[in-house]
């Protein structure tokens, strides 16, 4: 997560003019890598625990330039593979804050498959008997895909292969600015009706595990 937020950074310096290759042309081809790269990354995140299949994976994104066939293969050893964005709700200096799925202005699937395929034509030469790059809709997409890609993740949730488990992840924390991640593992099928349950569950869990220790 940390090299998806230099990413994100390196692409917005470039899409803000702050660096150019004073080529807008290659300008946009290097905003398309670091996107296409970012994408890799997002698909490849709920695997990284099982280097097995993280490898085949891996590998599958050098034979495959489609988004749909590569969100397809991670799909079938993960169906529950794509991040869910969140937001915290309340107050910042409770130690407990209520947290709710983002419902919109986030990178959805269809986003990535778009944004991917867009990004992966943009690498290639243009075949001057076949279509062009249409670099003036990637100018214009681009940002759009970019802010997505920051709701996406800003704070998000990515179910593991092993179902018991997900992952939590906050990519800009308060006291140090830096990306911060959590497994959190299922313990019970009983599902709290509120904080406060949801706390008591917890400390139900933990009095247990120090009576077992």
């Amino acid at each position: 997560m940390e090299e998806i937020k230099l990413r994100t950074t390196a692409a917005a310096s470039m899409l803000r003019k702050e660096v150019t290759t004073s080529f807008q042309a290659t300008n946009i081809e290097f905003i398309c890598l670091q996107i296409r790269k970012i994408l890799e990354l997002i698909a490849l995140a709920s695997i990284t625990a099982n280097k097995e299949e993280y490898a085949k994976q891996y590998e599958n994104f050098f034979k495959h330039w489609k988004a749909k066939v590569i969100l397809e293969s991670v799909e079938k050893v993960n169906p529950r593979f794509y991040p869910s964005p969140l937001q915290q709700i309340g107050d910042q200096r409770l130690t407990f804050r209520e947290v709710q799925p983002v419902s919109e202005g986030f990178l959805t699937k269809a986003d990535f498959a778009s944004a991917y395929d867009a990004c992966s034509q943009a690498l290639h030469a243009s075949n001057p008997y076949g279509e062009a790059i249409d670099y003036a809709f990637l100018e214009k997409e681009i940002p759009g895909w970019i802010q997505k890609i920051k709701t996406l993740l800003n704070h998000h949730m990515v179910q593991l292969i092993d179902k018991k488990q997900s992952l939590w992840v906050i990519m800009h924390a308060e006291h140090d600015g830096r990306v911060h991640g959590f497994i959190f593992k299922k313990i019970s099928n009983s599902i709290p009706k509120n904080l406060e349950d949801a706390e008591k569950m917890r400390q139900d869990f933990l009095n247990s595990r120090r009576i077992n220790q």
